[in-house]
């Protein structure tokens, strides 16, 4: 009888600590669209002002959060879907870091407006 209840319990807390390591990704991955969802204008807003372009968000990459708070920000700019641009987004200080893509693309920025952010 005893037996029956040790596993009982072994088996309740195997539930309880799935269920709670569950919940935890769940919330880092609700934490993490939050912060794509808020650097995607700021990233937009960015590319507008110094290359004088459309940037197109497809897809983001975060770089684990024990080693920075960096997001990166991929898609292209409208008219050049096939060439990546990339925006490295400080989603704690809620500003971009640096923007990549094609030598084009980075020698386009206007070299009078430096960066504000």
């Amino acid at each position: 009888m005893k037996k029956k209840k040790l596993w009982l319990i072994v088996v309740i807390l195997l539930f309880v600590l799935i269920g709670i390591f569950y919940y935890m990704q769940y919330a880092s991955n609700v934490k993490k669209e939050e912060n794509v969802r808020t650097g995607i204008p700021i990233g937009k807003e960015y590319i507008k002002k110094y290359y004088r372009a459309d940037f197109i968000f497809k897809s983001y990459d975060f770089i684990g959060s024990y080693v920075n708070s960096t997001v990166y920000l991929d898609g292209y700019i409208k008219g050049h879907e096939d060439q990546v641009i990339s925006i490295a987004y400080d989603y704690k200080k809620k500003k971009v870091l640096n923007v990549s893509g094609p030598d084009w693309f980075i020698d386009s920025r206007n070299p009078k407006k430096y960066s504000e952010y």
